[in-house]
């Protein structure tokens, strides 16, 4: 047996001549095994091979055969060092020839498909290497959800500010080329629209930038209506068609409005052309930046070329309560209030009594804090990031405790702190890449042109999603949330221990634990199907969707049931209850469908919203039909002729 005339296909791109002492190595590399077991192995695998006759095998069919002699020998943790993660060839081209379903902002494309399968990869790393055992089995049971595990090796989603491209340039890590800071607003939206596609490619959800038309206010001085609606144009439409981030999407992307300028800002220097001060502070450049906000609105309102709204990048309009007194604020609300009423763009975000957010993503939001304010006389300083998000099926609790409230609360404290225990080690892992510096993946994010990295952990937050809530209570009380006051308030005692669990943990922790409504719209399915499989005899009386068609999904984080009929008024009430409980964001949705409501109604609205309810953000959603063939679009449903 020492002249083999064997030959393997390498995973290098070679051929060569079977050598057992190449096992050895592996053995000895990968795992903890002791050497003379390694040598041991790799005779017993040479003697399988050459009993089977075979005359040329490849490596990962070595490794299958070594993996299944640990497997005989009981050393199970030395055959998951040792294993290879892959996929079947039906899964590969199944991927490659199908469009993916979890993800609506992934065109279908040799790019997605590049994106899909290093997902898959990254997936089985993450739940073999950089989760515990009990963790990964939580996910795969569907306890929790372990959200972007495919980015494992980055963060979740960045709030950003331009004032950093404006002092700084962009200079970024590995770059061809370095430019200074800009002296032109069209080479500002340049810089801006390069960076997001850069932070696009080490964050995993979305890119937000803080008071956009305030800070583009400097560069605008003097400029006519034409040319401030042409760089607003040029700024959304640069935005909507980068196809350039993951898989070939767009750019993932928030803009966060002002009308007013914020209190933390008003005293600030403004930093001008190529980076210098202008000697004047934000407050002088309201004028300028109230015109871009409006330039901005009514591009939006026009959409695209057939007419169809912008997607990306999302407006967030911050209202406070100076908003009410600012000069020309009701043709603004009006206007931002079109918009909602015939695109569906606009997100309302309500910082209340001298709260100030950075709003993104779906419904994310970084508070900030006593120390963040400290910051805003720097603004190029206020970065924020969350570094990921899990969460808790409830429903699955209420089954297991079976209307037994100390054992539900006892269940939820437990799923609390294996949630914990993730958000612990995704840092120590982020961190140890992070720790590479510019060698390492995230280098973008280790750059220090301010005196400290670019993404800073102290200053990062982990988020605690819940899920189901109506259907955790439906379950529990026998009604949903829309139903009683008792399960209303019930919903709010889970919420409020979540809250209080949350914080205790990250005392423990040294961490920054937040609960956040998740975005979680393909988890929603997942769980619910899981659940209505381990689960049938109780999930099925309050699983939504068809349990025939296999189309089920439990209500979204906090909300009460989205298919009941309900006044807008009340919903935005009771789903208001809850906001003040979930620190890192929370939104109410009104679905106007077809209807197109009268602007003024939307801008009513949204001023009692924010008067007499408690509630963090608002959206309305319209329906769209879009012709598949055309690309124009209608808000209601047209037949094809």
């Amino acid at each position: 047996m020492t002249d083999i005339a064997l030959f393997v296909k390498v995973s290098r791109g070679d051929i060569v001549k079977w050598d057992r002492s190449k096992i050895v190595e592996a053995l000895l590399r990968e795992t903890k095994i002791a050497p003379k077991m390694a040598e041991l192995i790799s005779r017993e695998v040479e003697r399988t091979i050459v009993n089977s006759k075979i005359k040329f095998i490849t490596a990962p069919l070595i490794r299958e055969v070594v993996n299944e002699k640990l497997i005989e020998h009981g050393l199970e943790e030395e055959r998951k060092q040792h294993t290879r993660l892959g996929l079947p060839i039906y899964d590969v081209e199944q991927m490659m020839v199908y469009k993916n379903k979890e993800n609506a902002n992934v065109p279908h494309g040799p790019e997605s498909t590049n994106l899909v399968l290093a997902e898959s990869i990254k997936k089985q790393y993450a739940l073999l290497r950089v989760f515990t055992p009990g963790i990964a089995a939580a996910h795969e049971k569907g306890d929790l959800h372990l959200h972007n595990l495919g980015m494992i090796d980055r963060p979740y989603c960045s709030g950003n500010s331009l004032e950093y491209i404006k002092r700084f340039g962009l200079n970024l890590p590995n770059a061809i080329s370095i430019a200074k800071p800009p002296k032109h607003p069209e080479v500002l939206i340049g810089q801006m629209i390069k960076f997001s596609a850069a932070l696009q490619g080490v964050f995993s959800g979305a890119i937000g930038w803080d008071a956009v038309n305030l800070f583009f206010s400097p560069f605008l001085a003097g400029i006519d209506d034409k040319q401030m609606e042409q760089l607003a144009q040029m700024l959304i439409f640069e935005f909507a068609q980068q196809a350039v981030a993951r898989g070939g999407q767009s750019i993932f992307s928030d803009l966060n409005l002002y009308w007013e300028v914020p209190k933390h800002f008003r005293d600030v220097p403004a930093v001008g052309p190529g980076g210098a001060f202008t000697g004047n502070d934000y407050e002088d450049y309201v004028e300028e930046s109230r015109r871009f906000a409006s330039a901005l609105f009514r591009v939006y309102l026009q959409g695209d070329a057939f007419g169809r709204p912008f997607f990306f990048p999302k407006p967030q309009v911050h209202i406070t309560e100076d908003f009410f007194s600012s000069e020309g604020y009701e043709d603004f609300l009006r206007l931002v209030a079109e918009t909602s009423s015939e695109m569906g763009n606009p997100y309302y975000v309500f910082d209340r009594k001298g709260t100030a957010k950075i709003s993104e993503c779906c419904r994310l939001s970084f508070k900030l804090e006593k120390s963040d304010f400290e910051d805003a006389k720097s603004p190029w300083k206020m970065r924020y990031s969350a570094v990921q998000n899990v969460t808790i099926n409830l429903p699955r609790i209420a089954y297991e405790a079976s209307g037994d409230d100390a054992k539900l609360f006892e269940l939820l404290g437990e799923r609390m702190r294996l949630v914990a225990e993730a958000h612990r080690l995704k840092r120590d892992f982020v961190s140890s890449l992070l720790g590479l510096r510019g060698s390492g993946p995230l280098g973008l994010l280790a750059m220090d042109l301010d005196g400290e990295p670019y993404f800073r952990m102290r200053r990062a937050t982990f988020l605690f999603g819940m899920l189901g809530l109506n259907e955790m209570v439906q379950y529990h009380l026998g009604k949903e949330l829309h139903e009683s006051d008792e399960a209303l308030k019930f919903g709010l005692k889970v919420i409020a221990f979540m809250k209080k669990e949350a914080e205790a943990l990250g005392e423990v922790y040294g961490m920054r634990f937040v609960l956040e409504q998740t975005p979680a719209e393909s988890t929603a399915y997942r769980l619910a199907a899981l659940d209505l499989k381990h689960y049938n005899g109780k999930a099925n009386g309050v699983v939504k969707g068809n349990a025939r068609s296999g189309d089920v999904y439990y209500t979204n984080s906090t909300y009460l049931n989205v298919g009941v009929r309900m006044s807008p008024i009340e919903r935005v009430k009771k789903e208001g209850l809850f906001h003040p409980l979930i620190e890192a964001g929370s939104l109410s949705h009104i679905w106007i469908g077809e209807a197109r409501p009268n602007p003024d109604s939307i801008s009513n609205f949204v001023v009692k919203t924010f008067k007499n309810t408690m509630n963090d953000q608002i959206a309305f959603s319209p329906e769209f039909t879009c012709c598949l063939d055309c690309g124009r679009r209608s808000q209601m449903e047209v037949k094809k002729q």
